[in-house]
């Protein structure tokens, strides 16, 4: 059994492959059938797919978290944005200079690291062509965003083996407690129903030592659709998601916001 396959559990259940009953009377065994796919399909572990394969539930989200699961919205997502950020709405330099930084928080030989609230994959995918971690996940909320994680894995010759693609919602993380290495979150946190439990399941799958390298934007941007923060509500949040506060530092570059967190 893959470690990989310790790490995921069943939003419904919380058993993992190697815990859930043959027979499952919560799920109704759609964890272990889900899991059957790996590697050459993405999953479903929604908590809304779970039950409504049981009793036809929907959950709805708030406009913030369904906009992005518009297929014009995925495609124009990698092709549109990027150079928008690279002129400093998101670091200067965009998301060449994230990524960067990002990775010489999370330091060498990283295990399982997780991209939640991935979009198309950019993070996932360029550490996927380093070749320097044990797995990586990108989780979305967005269908249509992780079909275009798929195609540009395609295009960039990326194995299917090398990312493992999760449709989730970050309110109930198919994750074990203590399983994940590292999380990295960019540009997400204000689309999220409620960041701080958000911030607080990502704080449970971590492991001891584990780090979070999240990114959203911030006041003075207007509340309407998404929720933007100021830069006190940042480190607030996740203190109250379980970090100590000596393990949070915060930096805000314009009406960007970097939030670095280590359990």
């Amino acid at each position: 059994m893959s470690s990989l396959e310790e790490a995921i559990a069943c939003p419904v259940c919380y058993k993992t492959l190697t815990t859930a009953p043959q027979d499952c009377n919560q799920c109704h065994n759609y964890f272990r059938n889900e899991l059957a796919k790996l590697p050459s399909a993405s999953l479903d572990l929604t908590p809304e797919r779970i039950k409504g394969e049981i009793d036809d539930a929907v959950d709805s989200q708030p406009l913030r978290t369904e906009l992005f699961r518009l297929p014009i919205i995925s495609f124009l997502y990698e092709r549109i944005l990027p150079p928008i950020w690279a002129m400093g709405l998101r670091n200067v330099g965009g998301i060449d200079i994230e990524f960067q930084e990002c990775r010489e928080f999370f330091g060498q030989n990283l295990g399982i690291v997780a991209d939640i609230s991935c979009g198309t994959g950019i993070f996932s995918r360029r550490l996927a062509l380093l070749q320097q971690c044990e797995q990586i996940i990108a989780l979305d909320y967005s269908e249509a965003m992780l079909g275009q994680v798929q195609q540009q894995m395609q295009l960039e010759g990326i194995s299917p083996s090398q990312i493992t693609i999760i449709r989730g919602d970050v309110a109930a993380l198919p994750f074990t407690p203590n399983s994940l290495d590292a999380v990295y979150s960019g540009a997400a946190m204000h689309c999220w129903p409620d960041a701080t439990q958000g911030l607080r399941n990502i704080y449970q799958a971590l492991r001891s030592g584990g780090k979070l390298f999240a990114t959203t934007f911030l006041q003075p941007l207007p509340s309407i659709v998404f929720r933007f923060f100021t830069p006190d509500e940042l480190p607030q949040m996740a203190i109250a998601a379980g970090f100590h506060p000596d393990c949070v530092q915060l930096e805000t570059r314009g009406v960007y916001g970097i939030i670095k967190c280590v359990k």
